[in-house]
């Protein structure tokens, strides 16, 4: 447990004092780097932590490690502890309390989270690295958000000066809370638009507000009855050609433990081929990982 509470010590410091201000993961035992503890991830959404374990845990090794983080920062006033059991979840308070909701900054921005929520708690963090950098490419855009869950993407994009989103997510409540992420944030809901439909039933309503300068494409992880890469991944890529601006920026995700980041680059060879791959992203630095292949791959293709 030493190594876990260092990782998550050195994280929290950081080296800007605003820094234990803003959600972050602390420490990531599911990118391998850290043998024996593949099973743990700890999550800061200040005042309050977020500790997920995918196998058993010591309640000694809890208590060692939630002394360690109250001794570096003093505001933290509760700790959520979610046990993942295949697809089960189980989520509850350890110690202090913890809301159903709660608002962090990423960037600074606003985001609505809800720490005792199963599984998901409303923000991808990993995530964080590709909202910077649209964030810094965002200004007079008009941008296509697929798979938009809460509409993190949306909130970092209209946040600087995108004029216009789109998000597309078959789960109306996710879209409602990305509105309510909207509001916390103070954009004018008019450059934000919310289509809650099945994505592949959905190709006339998106061409009718296309082009678009930016596409992201977030899917889930080969989630049973919503989404299998190998099958319906060339079923978006096809379709992207009509959807694109000239120049558009295209930033495909894919998070499967069995498919490589050269699937996404043979996928868009294949069915657009108009598009080239530009760049893969290295993963999160919150976020390490002993073989990224395995993990979260974001790639960024363009037109032209």
């Amino acid at each position: 447990m030493r190594a876990v509470i260092d990782e998550c010590l050195t994280r929290l410091d950081g080296t800007d004092p605003e820094y234990s201000r803003e959600a972050r993961r602390l420490f990531h035992g599911r990118g391998h780097t850290f043998p024996g503890y593949e099973h743990l991830t700890v999550t800061w959404l200040p005042p309050y932590l977020h500790i997920a374990a995918y196998a058993p845990v010591e309640p000694a090794e809890v208590e060692q490690l939630v002394a360690a983080v109250r001794a570096a920062a003093p505001q933290l006033e509760g700790v959520a502890l979610q046990h993942r059991e295949g697809r089960q979840t189980r989520t509850r308070v350890w110690a202090g309390s913890v809301p159903e909701e709660h608002v962090v900054t990423e960037h600074g921005l606003k985001f609505l989270v809800a720490p005792l929520r199963n599984q998901n708690v409303g923000l991808f963090l990993d995530m964080g690295h590709l909202r910077k950098r649209l964030a810094a490419r965002a200004g007079g855009i008009r941008m296509l958000n697929l798979f938009a869950y809460t509409c993190a993407f949306s909130v970092a994009a209209v946040a600087h000066g995108a004029v216009h989103v789109v998000n597309n997510d078959m789960n109306r409540n996710m879209l409602n809370i990305g509105r309510r992420n909207h509001e916390l944030n103070g954009h004018d809901p008019r450059k934000v638009q919310m289509l809650p439909h099945d994505l592949f039933r959905s190709w006339k309503r998106l061409g009718g507000k296309a082009p678009y300068n930016v596409i992201i494409i977030d899917p889930p992880t080969n989630q049973r009855g919503s989404f299998n890469a190998e099958k319906q991944y060339p079923l978006i890529l096809k379709r992207l050609e009509a959807l694109a601006a000239p120049g558009a920026s295209i930033y495909a995700c894919l998070n499967s433990p069995f498919l490589s980041a050269d699937f996404l680059v043979n996928q868009m060879s294949r069915w657009s081929p108009r598009c080239r791959h530009v760049e893969t992203l290295p993963p999160h630095e919150d976020f390490p990982e002993r073989d990224p292949q395995r993990g979260l791959k974001v790639l960024e293709f363009r037109f032209g």
